[in-house]
Formats: C-alpha cells, structure tokens, sequence
C-alpha cells in the first residue's frame, strides 16, 4: 500500500479520515475534490492557454482572480466555500505541513490549492498520482549529475568550498571562498553567475545590492526534524491495513514516518528502517531554530519514541539505532503575499550577470520547481554568453 492513517486505534487506507466520519463532512469531502478538479481542469484562453496551476508555477495562469488567492490562507478559502469540517481541515493542514513545514492558516491559499490541482502527468497503465521513486531518493538524481559534471569538468570543479562574500562590478561577479581543507580563501571572478543555494543566505552573503538583501529577508523557511529508526524486524500488525510505505499518524506533532526499505523485493522481512518527519509549525521559525539548537538529541529521541508507541508499543525493544537530523531551513513558506509578490519576482528575472536557481526562487521547495529553476538559469546563462543550445524547456 503507498498510505495509511493511524487514527482511534486503527490503521484505514489512505491519508484523509474515513472511519467514524458523519455524512456531512463526506459530503464536504466530495465538495473540496470536485473544486479542486476544477481548478486541475481550468484552462484560461490566450494564443497558449494555461493551465491554472502547473508544475513548474510559472507556467501557471495569471488571472486576476486565481493570483488573488495568494493573498488570503487557505484556512480562510476553506471557510470561505463553506468548508468547515474539522476532518477534511486536519487533511488539508497535514498536506501544507507536509510539503511546506506550515500550517493551512499561514499557508497561500493560491500555494494550497496549487499541491491538490498541479499534478496532471499521466503514465501508462499509471493513475494520475503514480509517484516516480528510485531506491536513493534524490539522492540518485545529485549523483547523476555530479557524475556528469566531474565527466565534462574535470579540475573546474571545485567541491568543499564556503561562499562567504558576492560583490557585483560593471563587469565581473566576485565570489571569496574559503576552502576550509587548504585554510585559505580564494577569489573567484566570472562573467556570469547562478546561486543555486536557498535565499535566505542572500543578505549574509552579498555585498551591497540593498534591494535583494530586503527581498531575501522577506523569505522565511520552516525548522524540519527527521530521525531514521533502524528496528531488527519489522511492527507486528495489528488493527487495520498493513504496514505502507507512508504511515501517518493523526492528530500527531510529527507527520509519520515512510519505510525507508520500502523497495527491497524479499520474501522474508528483515531489518528495516522508518524514516520519521516532523515540522515544527507549532512556533515560528526563530522559536524552532532555537528549539533544534537547544533541544539534545535524546530528548527528540525520546519525544519520538513516545509517538510511535502508540501504535506500535513494541517500538523501543526493536529500535537499535536511532539517528537524528535536524534542518533549520528545510523548505520555503509560501505565505500569503510571497508566491506573486514582487520580491519573488526580483529573485525570478533575467539578470544582466546574477540569477538565481533554486526551488526557493518559486516559493516552495517542489523537486520539479527546482529542476525548472536550475535549467531555466542554465538557458538563460548561455544566451548571456551568446552560446547556441538547444531548449529543454519548450
């Protein structure tokens, strides 16, 4: 099974409450699927018509009415269409959770929508929601490119270096390094240059440029805490549908845990490993920074341990190992205001010498919305430089 929810002592299919839900809130089940299909189906007219909401967002639709979500929370949308069950909120909320570290009362409304109706790819013999994984997550991806870059680079490329300083001149861009394995810094001066780190480093980082220094600070990204529990076998199963590969608990602080052995064909069960998430959307981002910086590692191992047992009692005797992470700037909010507004705007254009490639640039942290950034900056840079390619984008 790809999901299961935990809730009242029972594991059902699926992430959205089913059992013991009244046919009121069913019904407002069916209400929020069908606006949402709705605004997956919109197309808005033009010489190219778009989409409403596309993957990447850019190519999404500029209509007054649609860009005017982004000003309100999807809480507020929700209440706005007469949605106001406590189940399908908890759903709504664990999806801006989950994908963007923040709750639906601080989300976009327009950023809400855009996780429900973005998605249309179809594949064959495949539903519309048919995930794409390898066994290394996007970790197989990084090395392939890495891979193609040291190919086609050679001694160009330059890993284990901290950008601590950019500066712009009329014809060059400045990058001072520090190069921690040598213990010392070094200069670098380019024509052209992509950041393809998060933004919230810009007003660290560069020199001057007051205008994208303020628009930087206007980004905020939410404190992320994961744990890999490395367990000898794995839960007995016990009420419900087996064990999936994502496994939410309800009404929970964490967001359940995924079964990072999800992809080893084997006949009998062994060792595995459950990767555990939590976002820390409980307090602002300052408070949970502090949290992650304060907060010793038994402790979080302790916090999660107690979530677990609740389905699983057998969780600490099986629980070899437990490993925890902590990410202070895991993904970008997408508050109201930031998807259209003009600072974001300012990190999206063309650049004479400087643009920007990372995820952020879009105003959430979506895999495809980083792959389009990355190579729209490539493009972008090639037709600086008057190079012939081409696109990838077309």
């Amino acid at each position: 099974p790809q999901e299961r929810l935990y809730r009242n002592g029972w594991w059902q299919d699926g992430v959205l409450p089913q059992l013991g839900v009244s046919a009121a809130e069913q019904d407002q089940y069916r209400r929020f699927f069908a606006l949402m299909d709705g605004f997956k189906q919109r197309h808005d007219g033009g010489a190219t018509p778009r989409r409403a909401f596309a993957l990447p967002m850019a190519l999404s639709s500029p209509a007054p009415d649609l860009l005017a979500l982004d000003r309100i929370s999807m809480r507020d949308w929700l209440l706005e269409q007469g949605l106001d069950s406590p189940q399908l909120h908890w759903y709504v909320d664990y999806a801006c959770r989950d994908d963007y570290g923040t709750s639906l009362d601080e989300v976009s409304a327009w950023a809400g929508i855009h996780y429900f109706a973005c998605r249309n790819g179809e594949a064959q013999d495949a539903a519309s929601d048919t995930v794409l994984t390898t066994p290394g997550g996007n970790n197989w991806l990084a090395g392939g490119l890495a891979q193609s870059i040291r190919d086609h680079a050679g001694d160009r490329l330059l890993t284990g270096a901290l950008a601590f300083r950019v500066a712009q001149s009329e014809e060059r861009m400045q990058v001072d390094l520090w190069l921690p394995a040598e213990q010392r810094t070094l200069r670098l001066e380019a024509e052209q240059l992509i950041w393809a780190a998060p933004l919230f480093l810009v007003s660290h980082v560069f020199v001057g440029n007051d205008a994208l220094k303020a628009a930087a600070r206007r980004f905020t990204h939410a404190p992320w805490l994961v744990a890999n529990l490395t367990l000898s076998r794995f839960p007995e199963q016990r009420a419900g549908v087996p064990i999936a590969w994502d496994n939410v608990l309800h009404d929970s602080p964490g967001l359940g845990y995924v079964v990072a052995t999800h992809q080893q064909m084997r006949m009998r069960p062994g060792a595995t490993v459950f990767t555990y998430y939590r976002a820390l959307n409980r307090m602002t981002p300052q408070e949970g920074r502090t949290a992650l910086l304060e907060t010793s590692r038994e402790a979080w191992a302790e916090q999660i341990l107690d979530e677990l047992e609740r389905p699983h009692p057998e969780i600490r005797q099986l629980t070899t190992r437990l490993d925890v992470f902590r990410n202070g700037h895991a993904m970008v909010r997408p508050l109201p205001g930031l998807i259209w507004g003009k600072e974001r705007q300012l990190f999206a254009a063309d650049g004479a010498r400087l643009r920007f490639a990372h995820a952020d640039v879009s105003g959430f942290s979506l895999f495809e919305e980083a792959q389009y950034r990355g190579v729209l900056a490539a493009e972008r840079t090639l037709h600086r430089l008057g190079k012939d390619f081409q696109t990838s984008l077309s």
